[in-house]
């Protein structure tokens, strides 16, 4: 089950196993071994590692709720660097997203009619 769950996080984040390699210095024979499911019971320092490159946490491999999401390759480099960022960098985010949002210049036609 968490087999699945860990395709599914490479899947929605866009990256390859050698992507995955090159940021976590897990040599990608083993990355792809883990991947193919001949790592029966990986090391946790190797799962965690692999799981942050690609932008999610090791509690997203219990909440399969966030999986079902389909995020684009832009929506999924998003979430990743936000979770990179301290508790003050997230709330400026937030708040540019905010007014970035409030700006009708920066809002998709769809979603102004939505609020309007």
């Amino acid at each position: 089950m968490w087999l699945d769950r860990l395709k599914q996080m490479k899947k929605i984040s866009g990256k390859t196993s050698q992507q995955i390699s090159d940021e976590t210095n897990i040599p990608k024979s083993t990355i792809d071994k883990l991947f193919s499911g001949q790592t029966k019971e990986p090391y946790l320092s190797s799962t965690k590692a692999i799981v942050h490159c690609m932008g999610f946490t090791l509690d997203d491999l219990e909440d399969i709720s966030l999986l079902h999401t389909n995020y684009n390759k832009e929506e999924s480099t998003l979430i990743s660097e936000f979770r990179k960022l301290n508790s003050k960098g997230k709330e400026m985010l937030l708040d540019y997203v905010d007014f970035l949002n409030s700006n009708d210049k920066y809002v998709e036609i769809e979603q102004k009619e939505k609020h309007a």
